[in-house]
């Protein structure tokens, strides 16, 4: 049993989620922010009983909370996943772990694993120099516990979704990339007020964020609808924890051999056509690949994982299965820009 920094327990349980749950989250998948009068009208149900479900998952601890997806790589900023594995265990030290990467201003993900490491946890920088010293500071901070590490580049990342929750088969879709390269984008302190705010509570209303800003409601959902349509906010996502549910997570990170672009476009038109496979992500550094799967049985996962690896043979050097257990934190905001 894990437990976050504020010490409530996760309880690994395995809920199985009803239809009218997928629905919900499905449509919070779709739309995180939507008004509740629209989330109920498109389910077809009454506000009261959209709020009881959505009372409900959260008191599951399925559903935790909402969070915006900001493309930061508008800003000039590099991701940067770091793999680390522990040693001198304590569950407090592990907490105070947790604690200092979820206070960070530049950690944009954090989350516990198995296999040959303990945390995965993504670190959003302006230049190699901001790693190297997030890097010193962490390791001078823990020296006990941060027994080894590994870091890779995040290049890119195709987003697909959910679709799993509600289908059997993803339909064509128009791949969604996340972390291209843009040309640079003008934002005043106003703008970035207003994602610091709604980074990790997307469904702030408009009233509150005006209220904290200082500036009009009708401002705001100007603000926000204007930063949608430049690309700069990318989607508005509900947090959900799989483990309180009967879905497990994997991401499958590959090394290729002799690969060529035609065959990397064959890959990634077969992941996208598993109902499954919900990111493809591209990397430098020991990995160039790597699949995020969730799927609700141990044979669901050798099916997908062997079927994979049988087709692209060719290509694939090494491979490796790694299981998210629990996710501590999504913030797309690199908060040292508020000091600048």
């Amino acid at each position: 049993m894990n437990k976050t920094k504020n010490g409530n327990a996760h309880k690994y349980n395995e809920e199985q989620l009803t239809l009218s749950e997928l629905q919900l989250l499905t449509e919070l998948e779709n739309d995180a922010r939507q008004p509740l009068s629209q989330l109920a009208k498109t389910l077809n149900i009454s506000q009261q009983l959209l709020s009881y479900r959505l009372q409900s998952l959260q008191k599951k601890g399925i559903l935790y909370g909402f969070y915006t997806m900001i493309n930061f790589t508008m800003f000039g900023y590099t991701r940067y996943r770091v793999m680390a594995r522990l040693s001198n265990f304590s569950q407090k030290k592990f907490n105070a772990i947790i604690s200092y990467l979820s206070d960070h201003p530049n950690v944009q993900w954090i989350v516990e694993c198995g296999g040959r490491w303990d945390l995965l946890f993504n670190f959003m920088a302006k230049n190699i120099i901001q790693l190297d010293q997030f890097l010193r500071e962490i390791k001078n901070k823990f020296p006990e516990q941060i027994q080894n590490y590994g870091i890779l580049t995040v290049v890119e990342t195709i987003e697909l979704g959910r679709a799993y929750f509600t289908k059997k088969t993803r339909e064509s879709q128009v791949l969604s990339y996340f972390g291209r390269q843009y040309g640079p984008i003008k934002v005043d302190q106003t703008d970035l007020k207003i994602l610091d705010l709604i980074s990790e509570n997307a469904r702030m209303n408009s009233v509150e964020i005006a209220d904290k800003v200082e500036v009009t409601p009708n401002t705001v959902i100007l603000r926000i609808k204007n930063m949608k349509k430049k690309g700069l906010i990318h989607a508005f996502r509900p947090l959900i924890h799989l483990e309180n549910t009967s879905y497990s997570c994997y991401k499958a990170p590959i090394k290729f051999q002799n690969i060529t672009e035609a065959r990397e476009k064959e890959m990634v038109n077969y992941l996208k056509k598993k109902v499954n496979v919900i990111a493809i992500v591209k990397l430098i550094g020991e990995w160039d690949f790597e699949v995020e799967f969730e799927v609700n049985s141990k044979q669901a996962m050798i099916d997908l994982t062997r079927n994979f690896r049988d087709k692209f043979k060719d290509v694939i050097r090494d491979f490796e299965l790694i299981p998210l257990y629990h996710e501590y934190r999504y913030n797309f905001f690199p908060r040292d820009m508020l000091d600048d």
